[in-house]
């Protein structure tokens, strides 16, 4: 594989990546306000993303990521996709849920009262709509990012993925450190360094609390 061959796959990684956070929290978002108008009646909004700067939620970032490496370079039966998808939706899923209670004591998603569901951490009939998005990836989504891609001269994608990689590296970075002094602050453990003061200045319980309101202690 070339150079180039390589660069251009990474900058469409950092690309599906981009657009499969936007694309998951403005979903989770929409199917909330759906949801409450069919239970209440209401119109209520909820913050869904997964990061402090900008609408990224990193579950569907990187589920988006994966069906690309998986699904984006083999040509397959598409119920063979279908089925493969709906399992590695519903690993990905599992797996996030799992390590975000296990580092900080926190889940943002439980369906332990849903139909069919695996643990509380997803379900079947979920695993069945990532099965249904990734067939509408593979055969939608991916044929546009690619036409759109190959209209971009090398210099202009190269400077788009980086400035990308670059925001989102610190998008994500501050967002895990401001988190887990969240958790160590909740344990009544002062700052020792300018990192954890800076943090229970700029971010603290009530700041994390609007950008992750679907958050809370796992053993609730």
């Amino acid at each position: 594989m070339t150079k180039e061959a390589k660069k251009e796959i990474f900058n469409k990684i950092i690309l599906i990546f981009t657009i499969g956070c936007v694309f998951g929290t403005y979903y989770e978002e929409l199917l909330h306000i759906v949801l409450s108008l069919i239970k209440t009646g209401t119109f209520s909004w909820a913050s869904r993303r997964g990061l402090i700067y900008g609408p990224f939620c990193p579950v569907y970032g990187i589920g988006a990521v994966l069906v690309y490496l998986c699904f984006g370079f083999k040509e397959r039966k598409w119920y063979k996709n279908f089925i493969y998808g709906a399992l590695l939706g519903g690993a990905v899923e599992y797996f996030l849920s799992y390590f975000q209670e296990l580092f900080f004591g926190t889940i943002s998603w439980d369906y332990s009262k849903y139909f069919l569901n695996i643990n509380g951490r997803t379900t079947v009939p979920f695993m069945i709509f990532w099965g249904l998005l990734v067939l509408g990836f593979i055969y939608g989504i991916c044929p546009l990012i690619n036409k759109w891609y190959a209209k971009m001269t090398h210099k202009v994608a190269n400077r788009i993925a980086l400035f990308l990689f670059i925001f989102l590296s610190f998008d994500i970075s501050i967002s895990v450190i401001a988190v887990n002094r969240q958790v160590l602050r909740d344990s009544g453990v002062p700052p020792k360094t300018f990192v954890g003061r800076f943090c229970d200045k700029h971010y603290d319980d009530e700041y994390l609390a609007r950008v992750y309101d679907n958050a809370r202690p796992a053993n609730k």
